[in-house]
């Protein structure tokens, strides 16, 4: 029996050493490349001896070479977080913190309403239910639940809504 076909014929063992050492779905991609890296650099005697029998512990650093270069060619560069700030505009920067501004005052009345309110309103803004889910699953009327969430809107219109409208005006130095 040929050599390449001893060393072909434990593929099942090669690709299970290559899961165990956390490659994972690239398993299959990285034996096959030590396979040609074998061939390529003729260490096919490394592997298989003349009587038959394998190195498993030399085709276990081949597959882990194999890997340290995939890894190594496909390594992704840190970036410091001054370079990052370098990439966004000013006026990102400046919307996003308008944004985040807008979003605390928001969280800020929420929380000082009476805790059914709160409730209420989160369930709702949460978006996954409607209202007359939220009626059906906490038997409250659809009536008081409507009351609720448009007495709460108003509150935050009323609180809030003047500094959401300089967002949209894009006056983020008025929030």
């Amino acid at each position: 029996m040929d050599k390449l076909q001893k060393l072909g014929l434990n593929h099942k063992e090669w690709l299970l050493m290559a899961k165990k050492m956390g490659i994972g779905e690239l398993s299959e991609d990285i034996v096959q490349e030590t396979y040609l890296r074998i061939i390529r650099l003729n260490y096919i005697d490394g592997v298989v001896k003349d009587d038959g029998s394998l190195n498993k512990f030399y085709m276990w650093l081949s597959i882990r070479a194999v890997h340290v270069d995939y890894l190594r060619a496909n390594q992704m560069n840190l970036v410091s977080l001054d370079e990052v700030k370098e990439c966004y505009d000013e006026a990102d920067l400046e919307k996003h913190e308008a944004y985040s501004n807008i979003y605390d005052k928001i969280e800020d009345e929420i929380s000082n309403w009476h805790w059914y309110d709160q409730k209420l309103f989160n369930l709702y803004k949460q978006g996954e239910l409607s209202m007359r889910d939220i009626a059906k699953d906490t038997n409250i009327s659809l009536t008081s639940i409507f009351n609720t969430i448009k007495n709460c809107k108003e509150r935050l219109r009323d609180n809030v809504g003047e500094d959401y409208e300089d967002y949209n005006n894009q006056d983020y130095n008025l929030i």
